[in-house]
């Protein structure tokens, strides 16, 4: 598998899944008003938090074992049989409890949430069981569709009339279409099930269905207590902040989900140096677009909100900045927690996740209830930067973690340069509409990238990562210059 070139496409496919996301809430924003759209988002809230016991971790170890390559027949219908029974009680779960559901949410959607966690779970595991066959790269496409597909049919629904419900409607189509592509590009065949394929499965689910809690908990519990406690109009506000700062981690999850699998075989393999070495190799490219975005969030997090939404939304430009602040650190974690797990060591893992998962709950409900959107914010900071810290320094236990600094000190250095640079241009020609703000997000793009090109050694990194795109080799092998 050529790591460099999965991981463009995945990356391609994230910036279009994020054109989309980001269009389609912009466009959505201004057709319904923060309360609507917040109903949005408590569904989206509710499907990821359920999909966890629906789920059990058994998707993410059926990737690991079957990239293992070890009877992958076999682990992929036993993989199917054993998650139908936790996805039938949880979906019977929301159908008997509907009417509480409903009023929780403001709408009545109890029964499209049942849809839509089977679509989801049936999404997820097509696309990780064609990202198990080491085929990273053509899971590209599915991603992409699946966004393309919700906007489409959501803005059809729409404008017939059916408000927020359609936004809905949009997703369940995205969920069923990607996931029938993928089983007819999957090449492993089911296979006849067996007991130890149901022990080696469920010994490492069970570590990876609390990593799995700490993900969706972390991407929801904000959102489920801010719907608790506030109204769904300050769920509008909080999530579409949320949403604008995810655009900066996409190169961040396309490398993670692309070195995942072939981790996981080198593992198998015990080439530890061919891991030791893609690492920090990963580490720069998911930390060279966080950092600056966050030096950005600051001068312009009021102008984004404003012009790219709407002037209700800007109560949340300061929510904007500190979840941009921790995207810095999800960049960092996305690559080092994949490889902890990839490593078959997802106990430690879930040991992170469970610290992680309970300062989360108490610092929602304490700092909410005091001060609001900005205390939903930090304790998603706090919570996710222990979780990060616990799994750097659990992976450097079984390798030798190198971490580039003298690349990423040269980051935030053209980081700050582009913001003087900015500052200076800002008084001269103040933002004061949409046009004027991508102007000069682009001019500030121009400038970053001028700054980086500066430092021999990235421009190095950057000229070979791109020779390995064009090449069919794999990615990940030495690198001259690296240690």
């Amino acid at each position: 598998m050529n790591i460099a070139r999965s991981s463009v496409k995945l990356s391609v496919a994230h910036g279009g899944k994020a054109i989309i996301t980001f269009g389609g809430i912009a466009f959505f924003a201004n057709q319904l008003s923060p309360g609507e759209l917040g109903v949005f988002f408590l569904f989206e809230a509710l499907v990821g938090v359920l999909m966890i016991p629906a789920d059990l971790g058994l998707r993410g170890a059926a990737e690991k074992r079957i990239s293992e390559g070890d009877s992958p027949s076999e682990m992929l219908t036993t993989a199917v049989l054993l998650k139908a029974l936790p996805l039938f009680v949880i979906v019977s779960g929301v159908l008997l409890f509907g009417s509480y559901i409903n009023d929780y949410a403001g709408e009545s959607v109890a029964v499209l949430l049942a849809v839509a966690i089977v679509g989801q779970e049936l999404y997820q595991f097509g696309l990780q069981i064609v990202s198990a066959e080491l085929r990273v790269g053509e899971t590209a496409i599915l991603r992409l569709a699946h966004k393309l597909i919700w906007f489409v049919v959501g803005y059809f629904f729409l404008a017939s009339g059916f408000g927020v419900t359609g936004l809905i409607y949009g997703l369940l189509v995205g969920y069923a279409i990607p996931f029938v592509w993928a089983m007819i590009k999957r090449s492993t065949a089911f296979g006849r099930p067996s007991m130890e394929h149901v022990h080696s499965l469920t010994a490492y689910s069970r570590y990876n269905f609390v990593s799995a809690v700490s993900g969706y908990f972390y991407s929801w519990m904000d959102v489920l207590i801010i719907g608790w406690f506030l109204t769904s109009a300050h769920v509008g506000a909080y999530e579409v902040a949320w949403r604008v700062t995810g655009v900066v981690i996409i190169g961040s999850s396309a490398i993670a989900q692309t070195i995942f699998p072939q981790v996981s075989r080198w593992d198998a393999e015990e080439a530890i140096e061919r891991i030791e070495r893609i690492i920090p190799q990963a580490v720069t490219p998911s930390l060279i677009i966080a950092i600056p975005a966050f030096f950005g969030t600051l001068l312009f997090s009021r102008e984004i909100l404003t012009f790219v939404f709407d002037a209700e939304y800007a109560t949340a430009s300061l929510v904007l900045v500190v979840l941009m602040a921790e995207k810095i650190l999800q960049a960092v974690h996305v690559i080092t927690g994949r490889s902890l797990k990839a490593t078959n060591h997802p106990e430690l893992a879930a040991r992170a996740a469970v610290v992680a998962i309970t300062t989360n709950l108490i610092l929602n409900v304490v700092l909410i209830q005091q001060y609001g959107l900005i205390g939903a914010a930090i304790a998603t900071v706090v919570s996710f930067g222990i979780n990060t810290a616990m799994c750097v320094n659990y992976l450097s236990r079984y390798l030798t973690v190198r971490i580039p600094w003298r690349e990423l000190a040269w980051v935030v250095v053209s980081s700050v340069g582009m913001t003087l640079v900015l500052l200076g241009t800002e008084s001269v020609a103040p933002v004061d509409s949409i046009f004027s703000l991508f102007g000069v997000i682009g001019f500030g793009a121009v400038v970053y990238a001028g700054f980086v090109l500066l430092s021999p050694s990235l421009r190095l990194k950057i000229a070979q990562s791109i020779r390995m795109v064009k090449s069919d080799g794999a990615a990940g092998e030495p690198v001259r210059g690296d240690d």
